[in-house]
């Protein structure tokens, strides 16, 4: 057993905790989509404080199981029989008490900063508010993030580090129940071990029983108690001490045979000798040919452009990078998590445009008519891309755009053409040869009519490594190409990108997976990035930085932005108030330029805050119009239009109505840009007493929104990359289906976080201060005032008059 270090973060000495006593009596569980049982028949017992490896095969029910002992299986459709008990209740009675870490980084946070994405689940526990944040603390520098501020975006952390923040959460829990579904699978070596042992520590610490999936199983075997092993469809295969493995020569050649990976075995052992095409030209004196150069390159996932909603110019995250792409040639891109391996891989892609730098393709990669293409992938069309690039994206199902996964690999093959023209790559013939060879090699013949989305997440890799592949491309980029494949597939995996090497094509991956690497003999591109170090503080309120975007994650430090978020809701009614009980031109006036002189107060820049205004100052326009030409005629007529007229009475009143909504929405803004919006759920939770089921729904929704504006660029990415280029339509269905799947998880998280359970805390009191009660009086004394002068000019006109 693992032990905890001097230099590992210690849990709080009144963590300790009662271990969990799982118990499942004859239990079954069917999906209703499936032909088979995930699991039958199932008996179980696991005692307080047992650490447990479960293991099986693809499809054998594990990620099923720890989602049912968590309590929070979401399928209604579903059969369920027998009983299954953590401590004697039905899981979803227990909820709290059990802790689950999911396979999707993504769908595992719910808050847009990482104190309170940590914070979220001891709330929901009512654990007391002066203890919540050592435990955020402890929790996150367990994992590796303790050098980040408790304030950074979750939407600026890699896959990776979104696993290590899901997995604090679970730690400042301190659940009587660990459930690890792949916890590991994401992460650089480096991290892996360190939340292993991050997890191993917490459950010595505190006696919590401990459930962890894993396919390979050397990374925890000497650290577990007992392996548990599911028969496909069935019950319990086998139940022994951790250790057997190593001496059970039968067991072991059972595991094997199902497709994990067995500690000591070589899983390459079954493919035939083979040399790599680049050590075969060495070994002949001859030379490799390069594909694929870039010079000088620094790349970022912002767009290089300054951003109207920024102050500064995105940074790209990678800088001066020098890499050549040559034929037969695999590269492994390495590093830590959040170094940039992925946004270099789309670059290179010609799916990102370079910050800096260039990319130039050779005439080798460009093909037969390659004259006509440009030196750059990123301005070639999308089936000239899709043909010569493959790329296989982080997330398999942002690459699917058809309804069974024999169409996707044809419609992969369909789209690409001959470099340069509009000529098909293949003919019909060839189209349904690749497509029956790949479903074949990646062992999907079987679901060949099945719905992509429907398929294990093993299956949906291979797939979406099968959608690249079905276009012939020279080069083929893969991220994290072996995530969630057992030995089998992986050994095949490798197979088919061997062919793709010897016939000349180029592969490049990121990657952890050391196996991986070595089986295509891979050269290593090492990726450093910025060094870890702590988040910078926010700037000061008299910093030349401009106010942060609306809903923004970042707490915005200005005067304005720092008061509460009640006291601000209440000005900001008492000024709407005040211009939507009249309609005169003098009171939307005086409110306007009540909102620019309080632009000093929020930091904001007259000119940043007119480019979020122009839309609405647009609108008023239209309205003014629109207004104008459909008003009752009064006074001395200005334009005939024929069929109405504009006159002086309709003008003024367009007038009226156009400045009285454009003024309705400047001190909206200007809240809108300095409220946080945790900051708004909890002053809305605590001070209105609205329900917090509600308020957090909310901001996890808002988070969702953010997110969904991101998922729609990788998208449009991953559309290109097939070969589709823009299309609105497909492209939108996609991003539904992203934002059902993706909320439906996110619920997932959010139960087994306690959500909902009962009574809960805040970890940050709201409270109305002194100066909250001036900005109150100065929304008091804005709509005064701009009642007052409407009524001493004489215009001010009541709506209900």
């Amino acid at each position: 057993m693992s032990t905890t270090t001097p230099d590992q973060p210690q849990p709080p000495t009144e963590a300790a905790v009662a271990g969990v006593r799982v118990t499942a009596a004859d239990f079954s569980y069917h999906h209703a989509d499936r032909s088979q049982p995930a699991f039958a028949g199932l008996n179980l017992d696991i005692a307080p404080g047992e650490k447990v490896l479960l293991a099986g095969a693809s499809g054998a029910g594990k990620s099923t199981l720890l989602h049912a002992i968590a309590g929070v299986l979401q399928d209604d459709d579903a059969d369920s029989a027998g009983e299954l008990r953590l401590d004697g209740l039905h899981p979803e009675q227990a909820r709290g008490r059990a802790g689950l870490m999911q396979q999707d980084p993504e769908s595992q946070v719910v808050l847009s900063r990482i104190g309170d994405d940590v914070a979220f689940a001891c709330e929901n526990l009512a654990v007391p508010p002066a203890e919540i944040p050592d435990r955020c603390r402890y929790a996150l520098k367990a994992v590796g993030l303790g050098h980040l501020r408790l304030d950074h975006s979750t939407g600026a952390l890699s896959g990776g580090q979104k696993q290590r923040l899901a997995l604090a959460s679970i730690l400042a829990m301190r659940p009587g129940l660990l459930l690890l579904d792949e916890p590991t699978a994401n992460l650089d070596p480096e991290g892996a071990e360190q939340v292993r042992d991050s997890v191993l520590a917490a459950a010595q610490a505190t006696g919590a029983t401990m459930i962890v999936v894993e396919h390979r199983l050397e990374a925890w075997l000497d650290e577990v108690d007992t392996l548990v092993v599911l028969e496909p469809g069935g019950g319990i295969r086998h139940r022994v001490p951790a250790d057997t493995l190593y001496q059970d020569q039968a067991l072991r050649t059972e595991l094997i045979s199902a497709g994990l990976w067995v500690p000591h075995h070589d899983a390459l052992g079954s493919l035939p000798t083979w040399v790599s095409p680049d050590r075969r030209s060495h070994t002949e004196g001859s030379a490799v040919l390069p594909l694929l150069v870039g010079e000088g390159l620094a790349v970022s996932r912002e767009s290089p452009g300054r951003s109207w909603r920024k102050a500064l110019p995105p940074q790209p995250v990678l800088d001066e990078v020098d890499i050549t792409l040559s034929s037969g040639v695999a590269t492994g891109i390495t590093g830590r998590n959040g170094a940039g391996k992925s946004t270099l891989l789309l670059t290179l892609g010609g799916l990102l445009a370079p910050h800096a730098g260039s990319i130039t393709a050779s005439t080798l990669l460009k093909g037969g008519h390659g004259d006509q293409l440009a030196d750059s992938p990123h301005e070639w069309r999308s089936a000239d891309l899709t043909s010569r690039i493959g790329t296989v994206f982080q997330e398999p199902e942002h690459q699917f755009v058809r309804h069974t996964v024999a169409d996707e690999l044809r419609l992969s093959a369909e789209q690409a053409r001959i470099p340069g023209t509009k000529k098909p790559l293949f003919t019909d013939h060839e189209v349904a040869d690749r497509v029956s060879q790949l479903l074949h090699r990646l062992r999907l013949t079987h679901l060949a009519a099945v719905n992509p989305f429907t398929l294990s997440g093993g299956e949906k890799r291979r797939l979406s490594v099968g959608t690249a592949l079905a276009a012939g491309p020279e080069v083929l980029m893969l991220d994290e190409p072996t995530f969630g494949q057992d030995a089998h597939t992986f050994v095949e995996l490798v197979g088919l990108l061997r062919e793709h090497l010897d016939s000349g094509g180029t592969v490049v991956a990121v990657t952890h997976d050391q196996h991986f690497l070595r089986a295509l003999s891979a050269r290593t591109f090492q990726v450093t990035g910025a060094e870890p170090h702590r988040s910078p503080a926010p700037e000061s309120g008299n910093s030349r930085v401009s106010s942060t975007p609306l809903f923004s994650a970042v707490r915005d430090v200005s005067w304005l932005g720092q008061r509460g978020p009640l006291a601000k809701l209440v000005a900001l009614c008492c000024i709407t108030l005040a211009l939507i009980s009249t309609i005169d031109p003098v009171s939307a006036t005086v409110v306007a330029a009540a909102s620019f002189a309080l632009l000093p107060l929020a930091n904001i820049r007259l000119g940043t805050f007119l480019k979020r205004i122009w839309i609405f100052a647009v609108a008023a326009v239209m309205a003014v119009w629109g207004a104008a030409i459909a008003a009752e005629e009064s006074g001395r007529v200005l334009l005939d239009l024929g069929v109405t007229t504009v006159s002086t009475g309709s003008l003024e009143m367009g007038l009226s109505l156009g400045a009285r909504a454009f003024a309705i929405v400047l001190p909206s803004v200007l809240i809108f840009s300095t409220t946080d919006p945790t900051d708004l759920a909890d002053a809305l939770a605590q001070q209105l007493k609205l329900p917090a089921r509600f308020v957090l729904g909310a901001l996890a929704g808002m988070r969702l929104l953010g997110l969904m504006a991101a998922h729609w660029t990788t998208l449009g990415h991953a559309r290109r990359a097939r070969g589709l280029g823009a299309r609105f339509f497909s492209q939108a269905f996609g991003l539904l289906v992203q934002a059902i799947r993706i909320a439906t998880r996110l619920a997932v998280t959010m139960e087994s976080r306690g959500f909902g359970a009962g009574e809960r805390t805040w970890s940050r009191a709201a409270r109305f201060t002194t100066a909250d009660g001036g900005v109150v009086l100065g929304g008091v004394f804005v709509a005064g005032s701009a009642t007052t002068l409407a009524v001493i000019a004489d215009t001010w006109n009541l709506v209900w008059m």
